[in-house]
């Protein structure tokens, strides 16, 4: 296996991680839960399923198993037999604690596997109000076990009285920051989208009103200017008409007939002298 992802992590870190076939990429499904040898304390596989409330189910070796990564576990499934490891191996699902004196003290809520190996390092679990202990998280050893089935895990009374409160490794803190960095970021980059998207709605919308004020504008003016231009044209037309009729009269003046009978008078002709009275 290629180690890509933190080491040790814990199991319910990679519950629900998609699983990739790293020769076909084909998806076998997502992580539905560990197969553990309690004896060993290793992990020998996990259970694939294509659908959350699906019935059918792949099972998957450690051996198989590539590299983990951010967002899937890569494995090399080549329908290989189940070897009698993975057949015997349990799944730890919050078996009750109880010390090795008969006392119960509390339930079992998760443990870390080394990714290099599928060992686990340590147990996890809750016991509030046991011998003093406070609500949160206690750690023992895989070698603090006595003996461990489907339902309960007996551990040595010793380890369970000087059980530390389990604080998150350096690596498992880092992780959490890098995801909490990457949620940050990808809110940040939806809020300067939706800033960029609302800014151009407004300019869109700016740019529509404008261009209607435009075109009110353009449609008063132009208004005006049709009206200015058929004044003129009127004031033009009817000059024109006057200054036609004026000249129609100068070329063709008043020449009505005075009347009476026309005299044709010859030059040559001497009219008598009119006698003249006494």
């Amino acid at each position: 296996m290629t180690e890509d992802g933190p080491t040790p992590m814990r199991q319910s870190q990679l519950l629900q991680q998609l699983v990739l076939d790293l020769v076909t990429t084909e998806e076998l499904g997502k992580l539905s839960h560990f197969l553990v040898d309690v004896k060993q304390h290793q992990v020998e596989g996990f259970v694939c399923k294509k659908r959350l409330l699906s019935f059918e189910t792949i099972p998957v070796m450690w051996v198989q198993v590539e590299s983990v990564g951010q967002d899937s576990i890569l494995v090399r499934y080549n329908d290989s037999a189940i070897s009698q490891r993975l057949d015997a191996a349990i799944a730890l699902e919050q078996q009750t604690i109880w010390s090795d004196s008969g006392n119960e003290v509390g339930k079992l809520v998760d443990y870390c596997i080394d990714l290099s190996t599928g060992a686990i390092t340590q147990y996890l679990f809750t016991a509030p109000g046991w011998q003093g202990l406070t609500d949160g998280l206690y750690t023992f050893a895989p070698t603090a076990v006595v003996s461990a089935g489907k339902k309960r895990i007996m551990v040595r009374q010793a380890a369970l009285a000087q059980a530390e409160q389990f604080i998150p490794g350096v690596q498992e803190r880092v992780q959490k920051v890098w995801q909490q960095d990457v949620a940050r970021t990808r809110q940040d980059m939806q809020g300067a989208i939706d800033s960029t998207r609302e800014v151009a709605e407004q300019v869109q919308t700016q740019a529509q009103k404008l261009t209607e004020q435009a075109r009110s504008q353009f449609g008063q003016v132009f208004g005006q200017v049709k009206k200015r231009s058929k004044n003129l044209r009127s004031q033009v037309n009817d000059r024109f008409a006057d200054a036609a009729s004026g000249f129609d009269n100068v070329r063709r003046p008043n020449t009505k007939q005075v009347p009476g009978n026309t005299i044709d008078v010859d030059s040559e002709e001497i009219w008598p002298d009119e006698e003249e009275t006494p």
